[in-house]
Formats: structure tokens, sequence, C-alpha cells
């Protein structure tokens, strides 16, 4: 079995992968394990950056705000029977 990284295109790593053959693609780094802590770190040069780059949402926080309410809207009909 193999491992990898897959990176973006902004070469930060995205997910791992675990393979039964090897790949030969640019955005897969073939890592030593099945380790979670490369998701979201930058792979330049050949090496592993330290500090990570995790996604910023984009979406206005009304958006949010207005999902809460109406997830707690359907908790509140289920506990009531409606």
């Amino acid at each position: 079995m193999k491992f990898y990284a897959e990176l973006n295109k902004n070469n930060i790593c995205t997910s791992i992968s675990q393979l039964s053959g090897e790949k030969n693609e640019p955005n897969m780094i073939e890592i030593s394990s099945l380790d979670s802590t490369y998701i979201w770190k930058k792979y330049e040069n050949g090496a592993w950056s330290i500090e990570t780059f995790e996604p910023q949402s984009t979406a206005p926080i009304v958006e949010f705000e207005q999902l809460r309410k109406d997830v707690d809207q359907l908790i509140i009909n289920n506990l009531m029977g409606v």
C-alpha cells in the first residue's frame, strides 16, 4: 500500500489517500503513513510547511445565522410533534 497527500492548485494538502498502487501525478505526494497532520499544509520545494492554510469561508454570516434559526425551529417542531 502507498499513502499520498493530494494537493490543490495552491499546493496545499486537502486529503490523504491509501492506494494499492503507485501514482505519478504532480498533485499526489507520497508520504510514509496515513497521517492527517499533512492536511492544510503547503508542499513547496520538496518540503512541508509548518503552518497550516485552512480554507476561509466566503459565505456571508447572515446565511449561517439563518441556517441556525432554521435548524433550531426544526428541532422545536420535532419536539412538539408538529
